[in-house]
C-alpha cells in the first residue's frame, strides 16, 4: 500500500518547498534508519542548496535568475519524489517511518458498510408546471442518491411506485411531472461497491 503523499510538496509554494526539503534532509541524515538512502539524500541535499541559491539570486527578478530557479526547482521535485519513493519502499507500510523522514501520509479512504437514507430538507412545488425542486442533506458515504415516485389519488392512495432519477447533487429537479396532481416521493443512498440504503420517509407535493 502507498502511504507516500507524494503530491503534497508539489503543491508547495517556492519558499515552502525550500522549507520541506531541507527538513527531510536533515530528519534522514540524522536518522540512522535511512543509512541505506544515504547517497539518494546526499543528492537530496546538493539539489536543494543549489536551489536555495537560485531563490536568493532570483529575489530582484530576472529572466535569466528566473529560468535558473525554476530548473533548480524542476530537479529538487524530481530528487524529492525519487527519495519518497524509496522511503516507501524502505517503510513498507510502516507509517513511523514515512513521518520520520518528514513525508506526508496520504489519508486512506474510509470504508463504509452501510448507508443512512438522507433526509429531506424541502420539497418544493415550483411555479413552472411539471417542476418540483428536492432539497437532501448530505449522507456520509454516498456517492448518488434515487428517487421514487407515484401519483396519489382518492381511488388509488397507494400506486406503483416508479423509479425516477439519480443525482450526485444535494439539490436536484424533478420534471415533466403531471400538473395537478399529488406525488408521493421517496428517497435512498447509493454508495461504492452496491451499497444501498433503505428509502427516507415519504414526502408528498402537490404538482402545479
Amino acid at each position: 500500500m502507498k502511504n507516500v503523499l507524494l503530491s503534497a510538496f508539489t503543491k508547495l509554494s517556492q519558499d515552502s518547498l525550500n522549507t520541506y526539503a531541507q527538513n527531510v534532509v536533515q530528519l534522514m541524515t540524522t536518522d540512522p534508519l535511512f543509512t541505506s538512502l544515504s547517497p539518494a539524500v546526499a543528492t537530496l541535499k546538493t539539489v536543494r542548496d543549489a536551489y536555495s541559491v537560485a531563490l536568493t539570486n532570483n529575489v530582484t527578478g530576472g529572466q535569466i535568475t528566473t529560468i535558473e530557479k525554476n530548473n533548480c526547482k524542476a530537479d529538487l521535485l524530481n530528487q524529492l519524489t525519487k527519495v519518497a519513493l524509496m522511503v516507501e519502499l524502505l517503510a513498507d507500510g510502516n507509517t513511523t517511518i514515512i513521518l520520520a523522514a518528514g513525508f506526508d501520509l496520504r489519508k486512506a479512504p474510509k470504508s463504509y458498510t452501510s448507508l443512512d437514507a438522507p433526509d429531506v430538507l424541502s420539497v418544493t412545488n415550483e411555479s413552472k408546471p411539471g417542476l418540483v425542486t428536492v432539497q437532501l442533506v448530505k449522507v456520509e458515504g454516498a456517492t448518488n442518491y434515487g428517487v421514487e415516485k407515484r401519483i396519489v389519488t382518492a381511488e388509488n392512495p397507494e400506486g406503483v411506485w416508479v423509479n425516477g432519477e439519480y443525482s450526485s447533487a444535494l439539490k436536484f429537479e424533478l420534471e415533466n411531472l403531471e400538473s395537478g396532481k399529488t406525488y408521493q416521493l421517496r428517497f435512498r443512498s447509493l454508495g461504492n461497491k452496491g451499497l444501498v440504503s433503505i428509502w427516507s420517509a415519504i414526502q408528498e407535493v402537490f404538482v402545479s
